[in-house]
């Protein structure tokens, strides 16, 4: 999949479930609120709002560590391959110096367009890592707003 198609759809991804974890939250709260002011809000309940953040926050933070980790790499790679694109062009260059502007000119125009790709795939690695630090938050609210409407 191209990176700018993985970046729109990492980004619908990260603002569908933001939407759906703030409408999950604000159920909960109300919920919890409810439980509280009517004096039903157990010991279990209580520790669940506490624990359930902190196992959700901690899966999150895991997910989007691979995810920074794997975009971290590229960017290793990508800066291995430019330079040896670079060390290419001068040898070709030097090699030529009739055809170095004609080299010189390729490399860079290349060059413009990886930096565009790699910005791109960049992009769409930050947007997954977000997603994907949402993602056992808005699980969690989702599934005790479930639960308390019953």
């Amino acid at each position: 999949m191209s990176p700018s198609r993985r970046a729109e759809r990492s980004s619908l991804r990260l603002i569908k479930g933001a939407q759906e974890t703030a409408h999950a939250a604000h159920e909960v709260v109300v919920a919890r609120l409810a439980l509280a002011r009517s004096g039903r809000l157990n010991v279990d309940e209580a520790a669940l709002m506490g624990m359930e953040k902190l196992q959700a926050l901690g899966e999150g933070a895991a997910d989007a560590g691979r995810i920074l980790s794997a975009a971290g790499d590229r960017a290793a790679r990508d800066a291995t391959q430019e330079a040896k694109l670079a060390l290419d062009a001068w040898t070709r260059a030097s090699t030529d110096p009739s055809g170095a502007v004609a080299v010189q000119a390729a490399w860079l125009m290349g060059g413009w367009l990886r930096a565009a790709d790699a910005a791109t795939a960049f992009t769409a690695s930050m947007l997954e890592a977000q997603a994907a630090a949402l993602e056992p938050v808005r699980r969690v609210a989702v599934a005790n707003a479930k639960r308390l409407k019953r």
